[in-house]
């Protein structure tokens, strides 16, 4: 009865600890497309901006 009890704990325990890795992999992807949709926001206004004299032509 008491090994029963102990693998059960042991599953508990390590859907918690699943559950909080794909919490932190998925905030973590998140965060990565909210930095490079604000990053080609970036790219385009400087872009539409002109800036032709000032950076250089990498296309």
């Amino acid at each position: 009865m008491g090994r029963i009890l102990l693998y059960a704990v042991i599953a508990v325990a390590a859907f918690f600890v699943i559950g909080w890795l794909i919490g932190l992999v998925f905030g973590l992807l998140k965060w990565v497309l909210i930095l490079g949709l604000i990053g080609l926001a970036v790219m385009g206004v400087m872009k539409l901006a002109g800036g032709k004299g000032k950076s250089p032509d990498w296309s």
